[in-house]
């Protein structure tokens, strides 16, 4: 700014401050109000010549929707730093939206976890047999289930498992053990075969 222009701004400003001075002393008048407005309006014009007169800059309302009267250095100064806080903006609502998808995965993660802890305690086993409608003797206790069957709601661990039919015998190992665990359906496959005829006795 050239020493002359620094004098009218200056000028411009102890005149403004005069006549706001000079208004407080003033009585009000019933058309204060007015008297306000035409103030305003009067000192909007005589900025917007001054600067029109001078050259070089031209209106710019700013964020809070007042009016500057920039260069155009300084306008297109003002411009870049508007994208620059959206920018800010979409970041600030990305790191909101990933926030929120955390949480949300966090919340799945421990229902699932929940649904697991509650899931079967129990395990299964799954008899068949050669031979239909043989007994399925469990633990050395017969059941009331028939091959095929399954055994439901057994308790983790070691189980002895066999089957049984009047007229029949075990073809090989005459039970078998399972290791259950719990939420598995283990499957044993027994078989039988006919129990051979009695010879007869020599008299």
């Amino acid at each position: 700014m050239d020493p002359q222009e620094e004098k009218q701004l200056r000028q411009l400003i102890r005149k403004e401050l005069e006549n706001r001075e000079q208004l407080r002393h003033t009585p009000e008048s019933p058309d204060g109000e007015e008297l306000t407005e035409e103030r305003r309006r009067i000192i909007e014009e005589e900025i917007r010549n001054y600067y029109l007169n001078k050259g070089g800059h031209r209106p710019f309302t700013n964020e809070e929707g007042d009016v500057e009267w920039l260069t155009e250095p300084e306008i297109r100064e003002r411009e870049r730093q508007i994208p620059v806080d959206m920018e800010e903006l979409e970041v600030g609502q990305r790191r909101v939206r990933m926030r929120m998808i955390l949480l949300t995965g966090l919340f799945f993660l421990v229902i699932i976890l929940l649904m697991l802890a509650m899931r079967d305690r129990y395990g299964s086993i799954q008899v068949i047999s050669n031979v239909p409608g043989a007994t399925i003797v469990l633990d050395g206790s017969p059941t009331e289930f028939l091959t095929d069957s399954k055994l439901s709601k057994l308790p983790p661990g070691a189980h002895l498992i066999a089957v049984t039919k009047p007229g029949y015998i075990a073809d090989g190992p005459a039970s078998l053990r399972v290791n259950l665990k719990a939420g598995v359906n283990e499957v044993v496959a027994l078989k039988l075969i006919p129990q051979p005829a009695a010879e007869p006795r020599d008299r």
